[in-house]
């Protein structure tokens, strides 16, 4: 029996996760490892000044989605929020995508054809030669802690683009305490089994010294399991992309 502990906050209004493991019957808990502050002013400040002049934007985190959705668009008035919402923006994975979908936005990119932001920028570059290149003026909103994939691929390659920063993080207290409570549940009298789902390096600084000899260890992508094998964790699958659907397919494999 399966007993499936998810290193995540749950997203609201709807997870994936808990909608796909709800259906199957799988039992589940979400263990939540970060905490996230807005930061949304120099964004504002930019789209009320300067929103004719940005010809597209990137956004790969579901946190500065939210922070999009709560913080920045309400501050902004309707004309400006439909300018927004009609330029062609680039995401990571059918998660991010649906919900730019649902925020209203019209020209999603990447999502399901884009699991990471090295693909995404690859992706950027094929559109066409000079869509988005020499005077096109591109804006990536991130996280205090990100990756520079993106950039380090389009702006030597001649693209415009500029990282605005919507959100910060840190982790949150009594984590381990917190995980072994949930990992303590786990009846192995009665067959049970911890598969324990890393979503990200971020928070799990504690977690990593847990002895895993008894749990089956899954990786939402290769970067988080390079991250575990560093440590001298067994990972024992990988998600093809980093969605529900492939967590769902790797946990009817294993």
């Amino acid at each position: 029996m399966r007993n499936v502990l998810l290193l995540k906050t749950k997203t609201t209004p709807s997870d994936p996760y808990e909608n796909l493991l709800k259906k199957e019957n799988i039992k589940h808990h979400f263990i939540p490892l970060l905490t996230h502050k807005h930061l949304p002013e120099k964004c504002i400040n930019l789209f009320k000044a300067d929103i004719d002049s940005i010809d597209y934007l990137i956004i790969t985190s579901q946190r500065a989605v939210e922070a999009l959705e709560q913080s920045i668009l309400p501050s902004l008035d309707e004309v400006v929020i439909n300018k927004i919402l009609n330029k062609p923006i680039f995401t990571v994975g059918p998660a991010t995508a649906e919900f730019l979908k649902r925020i209203g936005f019209n020209d999603i990119k990447g999502g399901n054809d884009a699991g990471n932001g090295s693909i995404l920028s690859d992706l950027i570059m094929a559109e066409s030669e000079e869509k988005y290149k020499t005077n096109k003026k591109g804006i990536f909103l991130v996280g205090e802690i990100r990756k520079d994939v993106i950039p380090r691929k389009l702006i030597p390659n001649g693209y415009n683009l500029e990282e605005i920063e919507v959100y910060t993080t840190k982790s949150m207290d009594n984590i381990i305490e917190r995980f072994n409570e949930k990992m303590n549940l786990i009846n192995y009298k009665e067959g049970e089994v911890p598969y324990v789902v890393f979503f990200s390096p971020q928070g799990t600084e504690d977690i990593i010294k847990t002895d895993f000899t008894r749990a089956t260890i899954i990786s939402i992508g290769p970067t988080t399991k390079e991250y575990l094998e560093n440590n001298n964790i067994k990972v024992n699958g990988v998600c093809k992309k980093p969605n529900a659907d492939s967590l769902l397919e790797l946990l009817n494999n294993l």
